[in-house]
């Protein structure tokens, strides 16, 4: 019994050897954060990954970076790139948010649920998002938006995209609730997820290519008196992020693309969007070189 034993354990050895090696099939996953203007960094970003050789296999995004995904993943190119260089300098030359200041405090004494009435952020979408349903890319895409009666993210691969990308990008307080074809409401999906690291580990990537465009956290010390207005909610924001890092498998393949920010970073100064096509850039190059340093 035990000679048999041994020849079947050596059958079942030489069995595997003849077994031709598992191939280990290469899935990059671009995860998109939010950041509302800071978004402009993130084409300058993709600029120099794509010019690297760097592209996605699948997309993840969340607010502003839901907008630039879905451009990205409709066409992965460099072209598509620079069509999304120009989307955001149409955005500098005419802003889709309202920022004058007397008109906030009215809204705000009115009762109203926003500042904007959106208009103006729906129809430039409208106007340059170049598919009518999610499902229509080239690249698997996953837009995050909070449902406003549960705080609960909920992630999106099809359905009409202007109205997805709306919902998104609805910063509460500046822009409305949008209702969405299920009859459910919907808020940023960067308000409890900035950065969606835990929906791109779900996908089971070999390499995570994070475009970090999210406002940090800052010492009191740096504080303004409007941030210091939000410095529970960017504190909470804070920990969910660290939250979500900590899910990240320590030997995934990650490159971080981080755009250095503090807490009082512009959030609706759209003026500053060639600058950010420039920083986006250089975060980029960056990366790149620590990366290529580290060997």
């Amino acid at each position: 019994m035990g000679r048999y034993l041994l020849v079947m354990a050596r059958f079942r050895l030489l069995d595997r050897l003849r077994r031709p090696a598992e191939v280990v099939r290469e899935h990059t996953v671009f995860v998109f954060s939010g950041g509302s203007v800071r978004g402009a960094a993130q084409a300058g970003m993709l600029r120099v990954l794509l010019e690297n050789g760097i592209v996605p296999d699948e997309i993840v995004g969340v607010s502003a970076g839901a907008l630039n995904g879905v451009y990205l993943a409709h066409d992965p190119t460099i072209d598509q790139v620079g069509r999304l260089e120009d989307l955001w300098r149409d955005v500098a030359e005419n802003a889709p948010i309202r920022g004058n200041l007397v008109r906030n405090v009215a809204s705000i004494l009115r009762g109203r649920s926003s500042f904007d009435s959106g208009d103006r952020l729906r129809a430039l979408i409208a106007e340059h998002v170049p598919m009518e349903d999610l499902a229509e890319v080239s690249v698997p895409c996953h837009v995050g938006t909070t449902d406003a009666a549960t705080g609960q993210v909920t992630w999106w691969t099809s359905g009409p995209v202007v109205d997805l990308l709306c919902a998104s990008t609805a910063v509460p307080g500046v822009l409305p609730v949008v209702e969405l074809a299920d009859g459910t409401r919907h808020i940023d999906g960067g308000v409890v997820c900035n950065i969606p690291l835990r929906k791109a580990v779900s996908l089971a990537p070999t390499r995570l290519v994070v475009l970090d465009v999210a406002a940090k956290f800052a010492p009191a010390g740096k504080q303004t008196a409007l941030s210091l207005m939000m410095v529970g909610v960017r504190a909470a924001a804070a920990e969910l992020i660290r939250q979500q890092w900590l899910d990240v498998p320590t030997d995934l393949d990650v490159l971080h693309v981080e755009l250095p920010t503090v807490d009082d970073a512009p959030d609706f100064e759209f003026g500053l969007v060639p600058e950010l096509l420039v920083a986006g850039m250089e975060a980029a190059e960056t990366a790149l070189a620590e990366r290529s340093a580290r060997g």
